[in-house]
């Protein structure tokens, strides 16, 4: 099969457009590689293209005419263009030319997308099915953390209805890591004083720990206490990153760092087999291309693929959604830029904060860094404060556990 692929980029100003170009070249250049697809040639519209000028568009479209190649890979049909009838029209000229058609968006098509499910995704579905609910207190939690007009009495009374939980709010609040020099006693106080997103974040974690608690000690292929201390200082790291910025941290940070690996646990426990060899080709989480294309290759799905489907089944905010999907690749992220980001930052400096090891910056994509507005002096700073609190982490490990 001869492929070529189809770039394009609505941005009009670097580095913005430089940015998103790059990646569709390598979401497409992934996609082809994983399948053992050669793919013969790129055909890549410049800055200067406009929606109703697309030179490179215009090649590809006379190539197709002349059987220049077999089949197209595009990120999404959206590239052709927003005006849906125009979109129409290209699909229809290549299905006219017997040009199959790859949309790299969970889709399968041969000249239109293809409306129905995917054998992919239904098997996806499939290996999710009996994954169970949150717990009321969790849905609780969540719904009055994203209404602005709820108090710390309301939330504190859902909370208060277990007590387990209400035990492991006033325990972490109490720990060596917060160093309160007076006792915590209410659970309302505790909120006041960890606020509203980061009770969020820690009500969901102990929630999904009880869910994925695993079933048998010899079946374990994954080191749960250290994903979740590694999951933990993500989160802190994420959010003292935020802080660096001098950006807004946003309300999600905690929640959705202490999440982005959620997909993890999901294949470990619900295609074991599979995921066990995918652990075995990519041990190192830092070499994150070849921990992809292993889960691809035995599972059919990455981490952050079937993480964000379940945490759609579950009802989590988009941002935390959109952060487990492209943890690895932030600037993909089309609304959450920001928050998918600091949490892509904060998973790297988590990995080498739990080695004890001095931090390379040769595995942080500079151009995340770039956009984030965060120097090489800076970066080290952050790191250097993450090992701080570590230091600390004791207690709040405790809550995990």
């Amino acid at each position: 099969m001869r492929i070529v692929g189809y770039i394009y980029s609505y941005r009009v100003k670097n580095p913005d457009w430089e940015v998103e170009t790059r990646l569709q070249k390598e979401k497409i250049r992934d996609y082809c590689a994983q399948n053992s697809l050669g793919l013969l040639k790129l055909y890549e519209e410049p800055i200067t293209s406009r929606p109703d000028n697309k030179p490179a568009l215009k090649k590809l479209l006379n190539d197709a005419r002349l059987k220049s190649f077999s089949a197209l890979v595009i990120v999404d049909s959206d590239r052709f263009g927003k005006n849906e009838p125009f979109q129409n029209n290209i699909l229809k000229w290549l299905s006219q030319n017997n040009i199959k058609l790859i949309i790299i968006n969970e889709t399968s098509a041969t000249g239109a997308k293809n409306t129905t499910e995917s054998a992919k995704v239904q098997r996806i579905k499939q290996k999710v099915k009996d994954i169970p609910s949150l717990p009321e207190v969790v849905t609780k939690v969540v719904k009055l953390v994203q209404d602005p007009n709820s108090s710390a009495s309301q939330l504190g009374k859902v909370i208060s209805h277990d007590p387990g939980l209400t035990a492991k709010v006033l325990k972490l609040v109490n720990s060596a890591y917060y160093g309160f020099p007076k006792q915590v006693s209410s659970i309302q106080h505790a909120i006041m004083i960890l606020g509203f997103a980061t009770i969020r974040g820690l009500v969901l974690s102990s929630s999904v720990v009880k869910i994925f608690t695993p079933k048998s000690t010899g079946l374990i292929s994954l080191d749960y206490k250290k994903f979740w201390k590694h999951s933990l200082l993500s989160a802190i790291a994420a959010k003292v990153a935020g802080e660096y910025t001098g950006r807004q941290v946003e309300d999600d940070i905690f929640s959705a760092a202490i999440m982005h690996d959620i997909g993890k646990i999901i294949l470990e426990q619900y295609d074991h087999e599979n995921y066990i060899k995918a652990l075995r080709q990519a041990p190192d989480p830092l070499d994150y291309k070849r921990v992809l294309n292993s889960e691809k290759q035995n599972c059919e799905v990455t981490h952050g693929e079937i993480g964000s489907i379940v945490a759609k089944s579950w009802n989590l905010p988009q941002s935390i959604t959109d952060v487990i999907l492209h943890h690895h690749a932030p600037l993909i992220s089309a609304d959450y830029k920001n928050l998918t980001s600091m949490v892509y930052l904060g998973n790297i400096l988590s990995h080498f904060a739990i080695k004890e090891v001095a931090l390379d910056i040769s595995f942080i994509d500079m151009s995340v860094l770039n956009y984030l507005g965060i120097d090489g002096d800076t970066l080290l700073q952050i790191y250097s404060e993450l090992l701080e609190k570590s230091d600390n982490m004791e207690g709040m490990n405790e809550f995990f556990e």
